[in-house]
């Protein structure tokens, strides 16, 4: 690897840097594996090679989800062997705590890799005030880069937006349907689609909702189609889930609804009643936000949230995000003198 480029392992569209390092995009290398065998052995490839450029890079920027076997965390513990080490930021959706084993595992794991890591970037404020705590590390090394939504012009301009009688929520990360189930229960006269993995097989579906599973094209088209979004958030957990969901809701000028009640960045991007509704994740409270759209009483405040969800998209795009990941990693490199990262 030539000394004037930098490595990245996330799948951002990061600019050269002021020194003049160019980004080498090392991500298209490492499909993920379709079984646990391919897996590990994709993951072992893609150690061996981090470890490999680690000894040639100035700065890699790499994937805190790399898979379940985190090769990119994995390769950090072992560049402690390195006579010149790279500087390392570490970014992606970052770890939910397990339970008590998983988390002693988790733990030991990021304090061995902390030594040959100088920035941690997180993707809201709420993981920013727990992050080190709950891992053990220094909290001058946590930045917050706020997420960003991910449909194109093209994807928007390619569906029609309009409003077709149902109720939309999808995605499988951190979500908590059983609520939403028991909202649907509560309206039976509201049309409900799912579109999820995560349901397959309940055999307790309310007559009103459908459960699917769409592709991308599906999804995005049914979100489109939809009076209001919902994104029902598991509570509780250590990171942020569920932005690009909402966000992209927001950006079709679609009313997002999600929980906020101890769920970590909702508000970082969703004022209540502003740009989105924040409920809690109670039946009750998801039903009386749903009925409150519906409201003939309300049209005017909703069309006026609808209208700053899509004004309040340009604080949320791609290339605020890339720049404020860029300015992360320019000021380490800035300070790779001072006292702190040496």
């Amino acid at each position: 690897m030539e000394n004037n480029k930098y490595i990245i392992t996330v799948d951002l569209d990061l600019p050269p840097l002021q020194s003049g390092a160019e980004p080498y995009f090392a991500y298209p290398k490492f499909p993920a594996g379709h079984n646990f065998k391919e897996e590990l052995i994709t993951s072992y490839r893609r150690l061996r090679a981090l470890l490999k450029w680690a000894r040639h890079a100035e700065v890699m920027i790499l994937d805190s989800v790399s898979g379940r076997f985190h090769p990119d965390l994995i390769a950090c513990i072992f560049m402690h062997n390195l006579k010149k080490r790279p500087l390392i930021v570490l970014t992606g959706d970052m770890w939910n705590r397990g339970d008590t084993l998983k988390y002693f595992i988790q733990k030991t794991l990021i304090h061995l890799a902390d030594p040959q890591i100088q920035r941690y970037v997180v993707h809201s404020l709420g993981e920013e005030k727990i992050f080190a705590q709950l891992w053990g590390i220094p909290k001058y090394k946590v930045r917050t880069c706020i997420y960003n939504y991910t449909l194109t012009d093209k994807e928007v301009r390619s569906i029609s937006i309009k409003t077709s009688g149902y109720i939309f929520a999808g995605g499988d990360p951190a979500r908590n349907y059983n609520q939403l189930l028991n909202c649907a229960r509560l309206l039976p006269l509201r049309q409900f689609i799912i579109a999820t993995h995560t349901l397959n097989g309940r055999k307790d579906i309310p007559s009103n909702v459908k459960i699917i599973q769409a592709s991308h094209a599906d999804f995005i088209r049914l979100m489109g189609e939809s009076d209001m979004v919902v994104t029902p958030l598991a509570s509780g957990r250590t990171r942020a889930a569920g932005q690009q969901t909402y966000l992209n809701a927001m950006r079709l000028g679609k009313i997002g609804i999600v929980n906020g009640k101890d769920v970590l960045g909702v508000t970082d991007y969703i004022h209540d009643h502003i740009n989105g509704i924040i409920t809690d994740d109670t039946p009750k409270g998801l039903s009386e936000a749903i009925e409150w759209v519906y409201d003939p009483c309300n049209l005017d405040a909703v069309k006026k949230i609808r209208e700053n969800a899509q004004k309040s998209m340009k604080k949320f795009s791609y290339e605020r995000y890339i720049r404020t990941m860029a300015s992360i990693i320019e000021e380490l490199v800035t300070n790779v003198g001072s006292k702190e990262i040496a």
